[in-house]
């Protein structure tokens, strides 16, 4: 089969697109993208070929702003296809984000069948508007099932291969040597996107003072690169009994995660289903700007189940995760309690799941 899938702009879309494509074994896969989104280096990193076309969104404060991105979105949909002309796929899969649109109404156009990926609980501006054309609407929660409609299909949101075939205790000693950490110490992992968070780094920063005594914790943050100077600079040098290991990004994240005993991060789609998949309990800090808020209906699926704490981004303080994360990471019973809880949310098999419901849409079109 030939499958050209669709979307990007954020590693959120891009990562978990990836993982399907690598699923789609013994099949020719390719990627419609942009020049400017994270889909230009994880797509070819990733040894599958980027077909480019040109698109923007548009300020939804600003009307205006929509004109010329419209303008812009016409001419995706024709360089898109163009593309599927010469590609011929069976099926296309659209993941979001604003080069999705265009070229999921190219497909439509030409007849191809479409399947849709939503990451997030709500579904984004492009899924809504391919929905009623796709042959199957994919969904990472299945609180999302209700507005997929009757095409709705729960798959998860598939995770990079080395999470899901991960063994754990291998990956727990691979991180207890590459950031020299010791093994029989409580970890809290602090990571606030690729982009790192201001208020969790802060926070993370202040608890070096206050941990400075704890000769059984430790702390392995990951800044972002554009925080990591200003951490440092608030950590010190001299963290006292304290283990606190600062990074400005990893490499293998499954690492990170199997030697964490607790995580302070973000909500997002991608984190959620890391967590989930890993089994490790979190407070989750929703970044507080999304219109839909997002990563706080995320959080709150966790939070539900019984796996995370929730805490508001102006609540973050060092002295409030000295609180939540100190009692937590006391609290060993409650620690694997939640550990449990992340684990049924998690779904390991979901890059295979969306795999399946794109080669069943492609069959359809084939008989």
């Amino acid at each position: 089969m030939r499958i050209v899938i669709a979307g990007g702009g954020t590693a959120g879309h891009v990562n978990p697109a990836v993982a399907v494509a690598d699923a789609l074994r013994g099949h020719d896969v390719s990627f419609i993208g942009t020049r400017a989104g994270a889909e230009a280096r994880l797509v070819p990193d990733a040894g599958y070929r980027l077909e480019p076309v040109e698109v923007a969104g548009f300020d939804r404060g600003r009307p205006l702003s929509i004109l010329p991105a419209g303008l812009r979105a016409l001419g995706a949909v024709r360089a898109s296809r163009r593309i599927l002309k010469a590609a011929a796929p069976d099926v296309v899969l659209g993941v979001g984000g604003y080069v999705s649109l265009p070229a999921c109404l190219a497909a439509r156009s030409r007849r191809i069948p479409i399947v849709i990926h939503e990451q997030n609980i709500v579904l984004g501006l492009a899924n809504k508007m391919c929905r009623r054309s796709a042959e199957a609407v994919a969904v990472s929660f299945e609180a999302t099932l209700a507005e997929a409609g009757p095409k709705g299909r729960f798959t998860g949101n598939p995770v990079a291969k080395a999470f899901a075939e991960a063994d754990l205790g291998s990956e727990r000693a691979r991180a207890l040597e590459t950031y020299s950490l010791e093994d029989g110490r409580r970890t809290l992992l602090v990571f606030g996107g690729s982009q790192g968070a201001l208020r969790i780094n802060d926070a993370a920063a202040g608890l070096a003072a206050l941990w400075k005594d704890r000769s059984d914790l430790q702390v392995l943050h990951i800044t972002g690169a554009a925080h990591g100077t200003s951490v440092r600079a608030a950590v010190g040098d001299d963290t006292g009994a304290l283990i606190y290991r600062q990074v400005d990004f990893v490499d293998r994240m499954v690492s990170a995660y199997a030697v964490a005993d607790l995580a302070l991060c973000r909500g997002g789609a991608t984190t959620v289903a890391e967590l989930g998949v890993t089994g490790v309990p979190a407070l989750i800090v929703p970044y507080p700007y999304h219109r839909d808020r997002q990563q706080e209906r995320h959080g709150n699926v966790l939070a539900e189940a019984g796996a995370a704490i929730v805490v508001a981004d102006a609540d973050v303080t060092a002295g409030k995760i000295d609180e939540l994360a100190g009692g937590l990471l006391a609290d060993p019973d409650r620690l694997a309690a939640m550990g449990a809880a992340a684990r049924t949310m998690g779904v390991p098999d979901a890059a295979d799941r969306l795999a399946r419901v794109v080669e069943e849409a492609a069959r359809e079109r084939l008989r």
